[in-house]
């Protein structure tokens, strides 16, 4: 399975900036509490997405893509797996967007602020963009989330890391506005939540995610059900080589915690871009970046619940 979906609309923001954002701030301004805060950068690259700067010991900050719907802890390209490896990366498949296809290493350290994780191993490498150029230089994803008791606040751009332990969605944020709804999370480690979709008459896994625009679509479901027109300028490219074709919608409705939504999306055949049977998706759909901005989303891995306001 590809360890994200799509690449046009969940493609990682490449942004590089100085070392001053890669140190955190003690958690004073967020609505959640935790052990540390790092401020995140919003980008513009296919949609927009967070970035936030690590330090995986080379004397400067690399800037990381905060990434809720990928499937691996850390991954870098070749410009950084080349520096930490102290050479290329011997590929071991055809993967990504360049020749150099994928590789794999072993990463000493990952830090964000005062929160260092040590000795990584197996940490995948890949490109892109075909050139293997541009200055955001990979990711974390929902093990790292998960594993860090990750909440990531949309109202306030931070990642909070450390957040304490609860069974009951916070009361706080409750008695602010906020609703909850539980997040779920599969063995391959694809976050989902519930949405009803009355176009279907049917209840949906989709997955909150921290990068793109507002929502983007399984689309052979929607096919027939929701207007939609080709975009007949483009096809999306995976990095295992597929090309799906791009949809798009000016309005499709979802209900989530008894409030209904309207927002445009992209549709495309996950399948055919993953290049894997349809059984094998989980999740049917992304609510991205816009809709999460929008709604003052929160994010919280630690305890599974996702807040919004409505």
């Amino acid at each position: 399975m590809a360890p994200f979906l799509p690449f046009r609309t969940c493609a990682i923001a490449l942004v590089l900036v100085s070392l001053g954002g890669c140190a955190s701030t003690r958690n004073r301004a967020s609505d959640v509490r935790g052990e540390e805060a790092v401020h995140l950068r919003t980008d513009v690259f296919s949609g927009h997405r967070y970035v936030a700067d690590a330090d995986l010991g080379l004397g400067r900050p690399v800037p990381l893509m905060i990434h809720g719907n990928a499937r691996m802890f850390l991954m870098v390209t070749h410009e950084i797996g080349e520096r930490l490896n102290g050479g290329p990366v011997p590929k071991v498949a055809d993967y990504g967007y360049s020749a150099k296809g994928k590789g794999v290493i072993r990463v000493a350290r990952l830090r964000f602020g005062r929160r260092e994780i040590r000795d990584l191993h197996d940490v995948p490498v890949f490109d892109y963009l075909p050139e293997g150029h541009g200055p955001a230089q990979g990711m974390v994803g929902v093990p790292f989330l998960i594993g860090e008791r990750v909440a990531v606040d949309f109202s306030r751009d931070q990642m909070i890391l450390g957040v304490p332990a609860s069974a009951l969605p916070d009361k706080a944020l409750l008695d602010r506005g906020y609703r909850s709804v539980a997040m779920t999370v599969d063995p391959s480690g694809k976050m989902a939540i519930q949405a009803y979709f009355p176009a279907l008459d049917r209840t949906l896994s989709i997955t909150p995610s921290t990068v793109s625009t507002a929502l983007t679509l399984h689309r052979p479901p929607f096919a027939g059900k929701v207007p939609m027109t080709r975009d007949t300028t483009d096809t999306d490219h995976s990095p295992s080589g597929t090309n799906p074709e791009l949809f798009h919608a000016d309005r499709v409705s979802f209900v989530i915690a008894g409030t209904r939504f309207t927002t445009p999306a992209s549709l495309e055949d996950f399948a055919e871009y993953a290049n894997v049977p349809e059984s094998e998706l989980g999740s049917l759909g992304l609510l991205g970046f816009d809709w999460m901005k929008d709604h003052g989303a929160i994010l919280d891995y630690a305890n599974r619940f996702f807040y919004f306001r409505p």
